[in-house]
């Protein structure tokens, strides 16, 4: 079988690795750049499964922190990978009562969850001072991953096991034979297939209209579109934290090289692809002085602006599954966190050619959501 796969994200790079290393398929990855250097390696990369709202997906996110832990066993526990707990407080009412009834739902569907005190606090993360009268929990469960670098050990293991990797290839459209996708063409060549998978994040959509098909996901180009975000990286500032920490107006973890990464809900909802490079630079130093105020005398600096451009589902959830004969998507919000989990199931189904029930929830052609109601 031959398999091609648009997108060297944490989808496609997961993807390709458990395709390739049965020994049964031709593999081959096309990335337009090279593998992690967009969304994957802007990202945030929080592994969670920390919304209780809907037990199903909950369960399916928590399979997927199940499947981070055993790639990260598989490499050796690198430091790329890394559950070394959450933080998150609120001061503010009604954000208080609301973060303390999120960790009781989550307790109750046996997720690692937990309240604790300022004095406490410090035997995880010494360096934290919530402010007074805070309510402080702790997800100690939870990680996060440096996105280009596990991309890249991914990829590098699906190379290995004799998947053909195609950087700096653009995929200028699908190839479609009367109803039936056949393959890609791109600015190397067509590449003829048994089965596409289209895993280009937010740029799916742009490669899918070439063979008449969509996505139900926000439109990253449109003017202050959700889609689009801002991470910022500081210089090194070894040890400071040790997991995650989301706190009022900031949120942030360690980054690969020793400092942090940092990002703010208020300065995403700010950002679209059309926000001036100036404009993110200001920002960046903004979440610095935000970064500051939360560990005073934080001698660190701006390293690194990145936007970036997140597929976002008009309802949430993962879009998996075939959209025409020969052609399978796998778009999805929180690919860091499912690209493993996604990849073992997306692989046995295309490999047995038999439906996961698993997926069944997350299929492209689901109805659309229904519209809220004034």
């Amino acid at each position: 079988m031959r398999i091609v796969i648009v997108g060297g994200g944490i989808i496609g790079a997961a993807l390709a690795d458990r395709l390739a290393r049965p020994g049964t398929a031709e593999v081959t990855l096309v990335e337009r750049d090279r593998p992690g250097a967009g969304t994957s390696g802007a990202s945030y990369a929080w592994l969670n499964a920390n919304d209780p709202a809907d037990a199903r997906y909950h369960a399916f996110r928590v399979a997927a922190l199940d499947a981070w832990r055993r790639v990260a066993a598989e490499f050796g526990d690198p430091a790329w990978a890394r559950f070394a707990g959450n933080t998150e407080w609120a001061v503010a009412e009604p954000d208080r009562d609301a973060l303390a009834e999120r960790v009781a739902r989550l307790r109750d569907l046996g997720y690692p969850a937990t309240l604790t005190t300022a004095t406490r606090l410090r035997d995880d993360e010494p360096a934290l001072r919530p402010p007074a009268g805070a309510v402080i929990a702790r997800f100690p469960g939870e990680g996060h991953v440096d996105g280009a670098a596990a991309v890249g050990a991914l990829v590098a293991r699906a190379r290995d096991a004799g998947a053909r990797i195609r950087t700096g290839t653009h995929a200028a459209g699908l190839l479609v034979r009367g109803d039936r996708v056949t393959g890609v063409r791109t600015s190397a060549g067509d590449l003829e297939a048994d089965v596409t998978v289209c895993a280009a994040g937010w740029r799916s959509p742009a490669l899918l209209a070439t063979a008449g098909a969509a996505l139900p996901l926000v439109d990253a180009a449109a003017p202050g579109s959700s889609a689009p975000g801002l991470t910022v990286t500081t210089t090194p500032v070894p040890g400071l934290v040790g997991g995650l920490v989301h706190s009022p107006g900031l949120d942030l973890r360690p980054a690969p090289d020793g400092g942090l990464l940092l990002e703010a809900a208020d300065l995403d909802a700010a950002t679209d692809l059309a926000t001036p490079q100036a404009v993110l630079d200001a920002r960046a130093a903004e979440l610095l002085d935000r970064a500051r105020v939360l560990f005073p005398g934080l001698d660190a600096r701006v390293d690194r602006v990145r936007r970036c451009v997140r597929p976002l589902p008009a309802d949430g959830r993962p879009l998996v599954g075939p959209l025409r004969p020969g052609l399978y998507t796998v778009v999805t919000h929180s690919g860091i966190t499912l690209g493993p989990h996604l990849a073992g199931l997306v692989a046995g189904e295309i490999l047995a050619g038999t439906p996961d029930p698993a997926l069944a929830p997350y299929r492209p052609d689901r109805p659309p959501p229904a519209p809220d109601r004034p």
